[in-house]
């Protein structure tokens, strides 16, 4: 059977968005160095406090206007799309600019609750500036996601983060500008993005904006922001509760292993909701819509899986090739964070009925009942189980967040999401990642041999119980084909 236009687009945006995915995270390793070489580790400390702050308000600036955008645009005329856009840029930077300075009347204040040191609200003040030029410099990119280029995504992506790292080792290396030099690279690069991001809005939607339509948009938005504080929090959170119960050692290689197990977030997750996300606003919910969330939600599930089998199966390997002996007791906490980031992939296609149905409130209550059953389940499991309890938590939280935006977007409007052959390959998943994991336990010394015939055997079990189909091999088949030739 033909496969449908829409998944090979798919398949196509997320080769696009996860090559530039992959090498920016691995472009970001060559800042460390320049880092740990040429900064002191006070100053390195500060820095890990200002990105954290940094993100934080990154999540929050632009109150879910994004989704709002994509949310409004499918079903508007083209004066009312440029109007759209207008209101969304204007109004985003019009918030932007509130909140902005009032973190700048506050530095002082801010500075010393993150204990940044003598030039904290100086540090404090630049890094304000950055999420202001941050959040009008992406607007440009939120478009090119819309619009399906994820070609010119990848290579605006590129540039700036080349950008970033150049002006870096300039600054910090050439001139011996510290801290300052860190946080002016990307003011530079960023201060440029948002001024092509301003050509591109007065070019395409010169229009005034409407505060009838900001106030909608917010109204749609704003409830999503507890979402997306959702991955920050689960990531960051286990970290305070594992300081007051372990030692900084176990902190240590928890924290490298859980590095590996995002990996499936890296590789496939975010690529995929940078493809699908505006996708999903710009086909609808309709019945013909359906059929199409149905099936790239099964192609994500089988290969997610499959990446998720060899990511636990080679874990050991993995930690062998890129850390010391002492992180390998870190193998038992890959398969844990590796399973919470497939599950939270799934959110991305349970969420449609409810962000199409503008329904975002009860999306917005799911976020939020995760990150209190997040924290509650750190302090308790934590105590009682040490690091492992960390582990647990991520996974039972990000469970917890799916089923309840699976729930609150069924309630919206009834999806037949082909539950009962997700439930076979979860179980085949599950089987057969046991019986590797108690083989390889006893049967060390062919660990590899074990996993590879781990993997054979997850594709014949998923044939010979007829999970996967013909259309299902196709287009498995044109989403690897895809990311294999890019």
């Amino acid at each position: 059977m033909a496969i449908r236009q829409p998944i090979k687009d798919i398949g196509k945006q997320t080769a696009l968005y996860g090559f530039g995915n992959v090498l920016s995270k691995f472009a970001a390793f060559f800042l460390i160095p320049v880092y740990t070489r040429y900064l002191s580790t006070l100053e390195v400390g500060v820095l890990a406090l200002l990105e954290m702050a940094e993100f934080i308000l990154i999540t929050l600036l632009p109150m879910g206007m994004i989704n709002a955008l994509w949310r409004y645009l499918p079903s508007a005329d083209q004066l009312e799309k440029r109007r759209t856009v207008a209101t969304a840029f204007w109004g985003t930077l019009g918030i932007g600019f509130i909140i902005l300075i009032l973190l700048i009347l506050n530095r002082h204040g801010f500075a010393s609750v993150l204990s940044l040191g003598e030039s904290g609200a100086i540090f404090f003040l630049i890094m304000s500036c950055n999420v202001f030029l941050f959040v009008g410099s992406q607007f440009i990119l939120w478009m090119m996601q819309y619009d399906q280029k994820p070609v010119q995504y990848m290579v605006i992506s590129l540039a700036k983060f080349i950008g970033i790292l150049s002006f870096t080792i300039y600054f910090v290396i050439g001139l011996e500008k510290g801290i300052y030099g860190v946080l002016i690279s990307k003011t530079i690069v960023l201060g440029m993005l948002f001024i092509v991001s301003s050509i591109y809005v007065l070019k395409t939607a010169f229009i005034a904006p409407r505060i009838s339509m900001l106030v909608k948009m917010l109204r749609y938005g704003a409830p999503l922001i507890l979402v997306a504080f959702v991955t920050p929090v689960l990531t960051f959170s286990d970290r305070y509760f594992l300081k007051m119960f372990v030692s900084l050692e176990q902190i240590a290689i928890y924290s490298i292993a859980y590095k590996f197990g995002m990996l499936i977030n890296m590789l496939l997750v975010v690529p995929l909701q940078r493809g699908w996300s505006p996708m999903m606003y710009r086909m609808g919910i309709g019945k013909d819509s359906q059929v199409i969330h149905k099936d790239i939600l099964f192609y994500y599930a089988f290969i997610g899986s499959l990446l998720f089998l060899t990511i636990t199966f080679f874990a050991e390997s993995i930690l062998r090739v890129f850390t010391t002996d002492e992180y390998l007791p870190g193998v038992k906490y890959i398969p844990w964070v590796a399973f919470a980031y497939l599950v939270n992939g799934f959110r991305s296609f349970f969420v449609a009925g409810a962000a199409l149905k503008d329904k975002t409130k009860s999306i917005g209550k799911a976020g939020f009942f995760s990150i209190v059953a997040n924290l509650l389940l750190n302090y308790f499991l934590i105590r009682q189980y040490g690091v492992i309890g960390a582990a647990w938590s991520t996974a039972i939280s990000y469970l917890l967040l799916v089923l309840l935006v699976f729930n609150a977007s069924q309630k919206a409007i009834h999806i037949d999401w082909g539950l009962q052959r997700l439930f076979k390959l979860m179980a085949i998943t599950l089987v057969l990642l046991g019986i590797v994991i108690n083989m390889q336990n006893n049967f060390p010394d062919l660990r590899l041999i074990i996993s590879m015939l781990g993997l054979l055997a997850f594709i014949i079990a998923t044939l010979v119980t007829r999970t996967v189909g013909s259309r299902e091999i196709n287009g498995i088949k044109t989403l690897l084909t895809q990311i294999r030739n890019r």
